[in-house]
């Protein structure tokens, strides 16, 4: 049997037959070798099945389910058959730049065994060819940076520590959304954060995306609601009434009494909050008037992303 490899690369896919190749090509491409690769098929029902056989290397690991169990499921699948030391993650409509495992092993390398994950930068293609560079940030002992907000994103920037996933546990499945973020969360708990100062990562964002993936608002805002109740007693109220004046600009979209509700909860935390009260004060025109400006306002802040989503 051959020995562990430094690195198991996790792809985890849905009927992405159109854009799998290219991830797995951008594996291949890589200048660091010593890897091994695992496609996990979340029972698609497009080519992927004969994609990977033509596409047939030893190095790919395929494991297929029979009924799909999310992205949540399948990373945890890909983890539970991996055999590397570090784990990276890499969405299969992404692709990496060459250099991308070689600098990631490279921090663990050059830091202490504190060391749980590592980030790298991202370039977000969007329509048209826009790129957008989003550059690493925060790094160290962070856990107070990441309860604020989710600084280290897709999980197609990450390479984990497996024994650091071993302590923290993996992805937690009931969650809907925003998984990665409750992930990143319980490892800075416990682990230092470390980041390749270079954007390494292809990230793309294409409209088809945007609606499919993201669900809705009501999906953004079930989502996150989880992720703040898992982790509200470890966040400072100044932190929490943010989240909570955030999920208030969601709700408000769709159920005013509710979003006014969670509305005054956040600003008994924290009172001086103008976006907020802009929101409640646009809410008191009715619901389609607060969606018009909400939406403009999302597309100004988020364009690529909240902004194009449907309530």
């Amino acid at each position: 049997m051959q020995s562990p490899p430094t690195v198991s690369v996790i792809i985890p896919t849905y009927n992405r037959a159109g854009t799998l190749p290219r991830a797995i090509k951008s594996v291949f491409a890589q200048t660091f070798h010593d890897w091994e690769l695992i496609v996990v098929d979340d029972a698609s029902s497009d080519e992927t099945p004969q994609l990977i056989r033509d596409l047939f290397d030893t190095r790919i690991k395929y494991l297929r389910h029979d009924c799909n169990r999310g992205p949540s499921g399948s990373r945890n699948v890909g983890i539970e058959a991996a055999r590397g030391t570090y784990i990276a993650f890499l969405d299969s409509d992404d692709e990496w730049l060459p250099e991308k495992l070689a600098h990631d092993v490279q921090v663990y390398s050059s830091r202490d065994d504190d060391t749980g994950l590592v980030y790298s930068g991202e370039l977000i293609l969007g329509p048209q060819d826009a790129v957008e560079r989003l550059p690493p940030t925060l790094h160290g002992r962070a856990y107070d940076d990441l309860l604020a907000g989710d600084f280290i994103g897709s999980c197609s920037r990450v390479t984990v520590r497996r024994d650091a996933l071993e302590i923290v546990g993996r992805f937690d499945e009931q969650l809907v959304n925003e998984e990665d973020w409750d992930l990143w969360l319980r490892i800075a708990k416990s682990f230092s954060i470390g980041v390749v100062d270079e954007c390494l990562v292809k990230h793309y964002v294409g409209h088809e995306q945007l609606t499919s993936q993201a669900g809705g608002l009501r999906r953004i805002y079930e989502g996150r609601a989880r992720i703040i109740a898992k982790h509200r007693e470890q966040m400072p109220p100044a932190t929490l009434a943010k989240h909570l004046g955030d999920q208030a600009g969601l709700l408000l979209n769709y159920d005013l009494p509710g979003g006014r509700k969670l509305g005054f909860e956040s600003l008994r935390l924290r009172l001086l909050q103008p976006p907020l009260l802009a929101a409640l004060m646009i809410s008191l025109l009715g619901t389609g008037t607060y969606r018009t400006v909400f939406s403009q306002w999302a597309r100004l802040r988020h364009g690529r992303y909240m902004g194009r989503v449907q309530v």
